[in-house]
């Protein structure tokens, strides 16, 4: 109890980042897809990987936002061969995720990592996607588990042609589930109210509903781990608190509070780097990562469920119901 309460309050305030850019290698002739991208962690991230050489696929909503993440990006990193590329959709709407799979699909014959790291913390208007969900679940829940799903084959192939190469290793093709440690205020002993997902027949707070949906994200990467380890790594994470725009809708005067508690995004993305770069043993995949890059642990009773209860297998089940009319 005494580790759970210290890495609480580290995962506040963090120790010096022991994994940065500096301990990532060149990265010429991979192929990296970052879900919110072109702002704050995502953002961050997409510039470390161009750096050094990468091709980066920027999931946005629009080109505007894409045409400035590059403008931003590119800033320090002129000397760069990689290349940025947009991956247009919107994750509150199902068949613009559908039609980014496919670009990506069409478009590359290997695809290295990917980070499901956009994400929605309340809306200053909207309270559901246009499928209907509740907000949080159907942009950081369903979205990024339909993109995934669409994109294993890819990501299989590209493990195992990988793990095949003369200098290859396993454990280079990733799939990072970002997280938060708004988890510990999801509902239940599981973090899933099984019986109203989206609140439907109930009334919950912002952060439940946060809670929620970045509780599902470490059930979801500690599923796929169990499902596709052999050939891929899966983590989860937090990156940490940070001054992004997932602020944005909350009242001014707590954001000038939260801020005062919250570091840059880039501190972030080394979060993101560790999960997604740092050395991984089999026995480590599926596991939680805590800023600014260590191994930790999500709340006691979700970490039962997926030990004791199964809670990943029926989290995965009923995603799979939920994102049918779109496979």
């Amino acid at each position: 109890m005494m580790d759970v309460l210290w890495q609480s309050i580290t995962e506040v305030a963090p120790p010096t980042p022991q994994f940065t850019d500096e301990h990532v290698s060149d990265l010429e002739g991979k192929t990296y897809l970052v879900t919110g991208g072109s702002y704050g962690v995502g953002r961050e991230l997409a510039k470390v990987l161009y750096s050094k050489n990468a091709i980066v696929y920027l999931g946005t909503r629009s080109e505007t936002r894409f045409n400035d993440a590059v403008e931003y990006i590119a800033a320090d990193a002129a000397s760069s061969k990689g290349e940025l590329r947009l991956l247009q959709m919107d994750q509150m709407d199902l068949p613009t995720v559908v039609r980014a799979a496919q670009k990506i699909i069409s478009e590359v014959k290997r695809l290295d990592s990917v980070w499901y790291n956009a994400g929605v913390m309340g809306h200053p208007t909207l309270t559901h996607t246009v499928q209907g969900f509740e907000l949080h679940w159907g942009t950081n829940v369903v979205a990024h588990f339909l993109l995934n799903a669409l994109l294993t084959d890819l990501l299989l192939k590209s493990a195992r042609e990988s793990n095949g190469e003369e200098s290859g290793e396993w454990g280079k093709v990733r799939a990072i589930w970002v997280a938060s440690d708004a988890s510990l205020f999801s509902p239940g002993a599981d973090g899933i109210n099984w019986d109203d997902i989206n609140y439907e027949n109930s009334a919950a707070s912002q952060m439940t509903l946060y809670g929620q949906s970045k509780a599902a994200a470490i059930i979801m990467a500690n599923e796929f781990a169990k499902r596709h380890g052999d050939d891929i790594v899966s983590l989860s994470l937090n990156p940490g608190h940070l001054v992004t725009g997932m602020q944005e809708n909350r009242p001014k005067w707590l954001q000038k509070l939260g801020n005062l508690f919250s570091y840059h995004p880039k501190y972030g993305a080394y979060t993101e780097l560790f999960a997604g770069f740092s050395k991984v043993d089999k026995s480590q995949n599926g596991s939680y990562v805590v800023p600014w890059g260590r191994f930790g642990t999500p709340k006691t009773t979700l970490r039962e469920g997926l030990r004791a209860r199964d809670i990943g297998a029926r989290l995965w089940d009923l995603l799979e119901q939920e994102i049918k009319p779109y496979v």
